[in-house]
């Protein structure tokens, strides 16, 4: 019992000290606080008893963090979209689609789980680490696979991510159009964009009356969330049927955003990432080093071919339909990524006006991504 203590403790702080490391120190900002809870995760697991208990926790962080995550947003603005960060939008997800087939195909005798996996990178790069996780859960997906999977695309993001910051848009300037200032599109709410500034700065920590009653208040609603999906399954299936709980939250998510005084409530998005980070600390702190094998090395080299093949047949097609620079940097950018990533990507763009259309379909990808995940595993089920 007082280990089991010591561990749900471990889960609420741990995330809070990553958070504070980050804000404070250059080389582990560059980490970035999902792999260091990770990390800090497996070395405890070294030194801790196992007990269980960071496994039964880690299972209702991520169905409790999804409709936390979608809240803020404001789907009804996606009518003002530009025209051509919709079609980037579309022609990022045929790609995704498509090449999820074929990495599928050429791997699905090398890689275990290939089907449940393949749909986990369609969710990953259609909206971030969130779907993901999510969807591994849904489709019961062994924890240690789900730590492989997301320890890869940290390998693979990384290297990405930096080549955004760098080389990246001077090489697309050569060959696609450049941004038209003349109709960004969307009007997205400032209090978004606070919001996920809030949640990679100091910001997060600034804690007052107001704020801890708007936070259990959207705990309170999460829960609620939570509860109606739980309902929903057992309804469907007579059983807890993970698949439909996850569809189930994020549905719930994503109608909580139309309800204006649902969506106004400050800190959804802070506090859905916090709870990703207890969820990533946790699903550490579960990690069975035995169960890796060989087949380790398979799993990597699917996430880097299926993760640069959809970035190249994205930028291919951007190019072919003269989709400008820009666009497909930062559609590309709220795709694999997610919002939080939209930030840094548009200051490397010298373009400010970027920043709330890419906020746009990070949220609109998250909100996708668990959908067609899960109908993409069950798919490939049926053809494996």
């Amino acid at each position: 019992m007082a280990f089991d203590l010591l561990i749900v403790a471990l889960i609420l702080l741990v995330p809070l000290l990553a958070l504070l490391g980050v804000n404070k120190n250059i080389f582990l900002k560059t980490l970035g606080p999902v792999f260091l809870c990770y990390l800090t995760g497996f070395l405890l697991q070294f030194i801790l008893p196992v007990t269980g208990i960071a496994m039964n926790v880690s299972e209702i962080l991520i169905p409790l963090a999804i409709p936390l995550i979608l809240f803020g947003a404001q789907f009804s603005h996606m009518k003002d979209m530009a025209r051509p960060m919709l079609r980037s939008l579309a022609l990022s997800l045929f790609s995704i689609t498509l090449i999820t087939f074929v990495g599928f195909a050429l791997f699905h005798n090398k890689v275990e789980n290939s089907a449940n996996i393949s749909g986990m990178l369609m969710g990953l790069y259609t909206g971030g680490t969130p779907n993901l996780m999510a969807i591994g859960m849904a489709l019961e997906v062994p924890e240690t696979t789900i730590i492989l999977t997301n320890t890869a695309d940290l390998a693979a993001g990384g290297i990405y991510f930096l080549m955004l910051l760098s080389f990246l848009p001077r090489l697309y300037q050569k060959f696609l159009p450049a941004f038209s200032q003349e109709k960004v599109g969307t009007q997205h709410p400032e209090i978004y964009l606070q919001e996920i500034k809030k949640a990679s700065s100091r910001g997060f920590f600034s804690i007052t009356k107001n704020t801890v009653k708007n936070l259990l208040m959207l705990l309170l609603l999460a829960l609620l969330s939570m509860g109606l999906s739980l309902g929903l399954a057992i309804l469907i299936t007579g059983t807890l049927h993970v698949a439909i709980i996850m569809l189930g939250v994020t549905t719930c998510g994503v109608a909580g955003s139309f309800y204006k005084k649902i969506r106004q409530i400050p800190g959804s998005y802070a506090l859905g990432k916090y709870l990703i980070l207890m969820f990533s600390f946790a699903i550490g702190l579960s990690f069975d080093l035995s169960s890796v094998t060989g087949g380790a090395w398979n799993l990597l080299f699917l996430l880097f071919f299926v993760q640069f093949a959809t970035v190249l047949l994205h930028t291919l097609l951007s190019w072919l339909f003269h989709i400008d620079r820009d666009t497909t940097i930062i559609t590309s950018t709220a795709c694999i990524f997610g919002p939080a990533f939209i930030i840094p990507v548009a200051d490397a763009l010298k373009n400010k006006a970027i920043i709330l259309p890419g906020l746009v379909l990070g949220i609109l990808g998250y909100a996708l991504g668990n959908y067609i995940g899960i109908l993409m595993a069950y798919l490939l089920r049926q053809l494996g």
